[in-house]
């Protein structure tokens, strides 16, 4: 679809998978309200998958549909996982949508974000988008974390190819992912890290991935999440990601096995040279230790599930 005018219409379903967080999409439903298109022409309709059927976001259906100025698709998926959730909002969009956009529960979006995003689709012809994250603190957080912009994605220069996408904040044409078959490998369930298998698997299938600059979303961090041992949780994490799409699709596994090493090893001399300069560079080197540990845990078969019930469960009762 590169090239299209203004007098084109383009339909983009928008997918968010919700879990314990009402207010968090109330405030997201509110910011699409607010979008606005000057170079396109837009139909705009919302999939909302609530994963936790006991205690639904909505206890009436109708009242999101009320609340938003687009029309809304609401439901329950009764499988607990982020990649059940994820799917069940693909297959509910239209056959006939031109762009499948993730965003989650506990972000807002800039009034022309859509826009920039289908624009950038547009202009470049990308199979996907990514836009900035901004975080927004519910407190005012240590210094290291404004320091090393741990919650931040981005910025980006405009149309700049990226290798990595997030579902927190990007957008897929549909066309694409129906020619290819893209879902979300359900082995990420728990484990969280499915964007990045999902994105890798479309940069495999000859997918451009590009960045739109004004796409900006900002991620509401609450306070629970400004502290170390989170922070490194993460890290560990999103190392233990790559080490086992590295293994599911048997490629390149000694060089991710190497890059492992290689991570604890930088990291381990980050730290050591943080306890003499600065407290970001000591924790920089942490999280980059804590990273490689995470690649090669994947290797002894250890599997991190971000996404346990168990965890979710002291996440979203603390607010996060």
């Amino acid at each position: 679809m590169t090239g299209a005018a203004i007098q084109d219409v383009v339909h983009a379903t928008v997918c968010i998978a919700t879990y314990r967080r009402p207010l968090g999409l109330r405030a997201l439903i509110e910011s699409l309200n607010a979008q606005e298109f000057a170079t396109i022409r837009a139909e705009v309709s919302l999939v909302i998958v609530d994963n936790d059927p006991a205690n639904p976001a909505a206890s009436d259906p109708a009242e999101l549909g009320r609340l938003s100025r687009w029309p809304v698709h609401y439901l329950m998926e009764h499988t607990r996982g982020i990649v059940a959730a994820r799917n069940r909002a693909l297959d509910a969009a239209s056959d006939t949508t031109d762009y499948i956009v993730f965003v989650d529960d506990d972000e807002t979006v800039v009034p022309g974000w859509l826009e920039a995003l289908i624009r950038t689709q547009i202009d470049t012809g990308a199979a996907a988008v990514q836009g900035p994250m901004v975080a927004r603190y519910e407190n005012s957080p240590p210094d290291w974390i404004r320091q090393l912009q741990i919650f931040d994605l981005g910025p980006f220069e405009q149309g700049a190819r990226l290798g990595f996408a997030a579902t927190g904040n990007s957008l897929v044409d549909a066309r694409f992912l129906r020619a290819n078959g893209l879902r979300f490998d359900s082995r990420f369930n728990t484990s969280g890290g499915e964007d990045e298998e999902f994105y890798g698997r479309l940069r495999d299938a000859g997918g451009v991935i590009r960045a739109a600059a004004r796409a900006v979303a900002y991620d509401e961090v609450p306070t629970a999440r400004m502290t170390l041992p989170w922070v490194l949780r993460r890290s560990f994490r999103k190392g233990n990601t790559l080490g086992r799409v590295a293994l599911l699709r048997r490629r390149h596994r000694v060089l991710r096995f190497l890059k492992g090493g290689g991570a604890m090893a930088r990291g381990t001399a980050l730290f050591l040279a943080g306890c003499v300069t600065s407290k970001p560079r000591r924790i920089r080197g942490l999280m980059e230790l804590w990273r490689g540990a995470g690649m090669l845990a994947a290797f002894a078969n250890f599997r991190f599930s971000e996404y346990s019930a168990e965890l979710v469960a002291k996440d979203r009762g603390a607010g996060v």
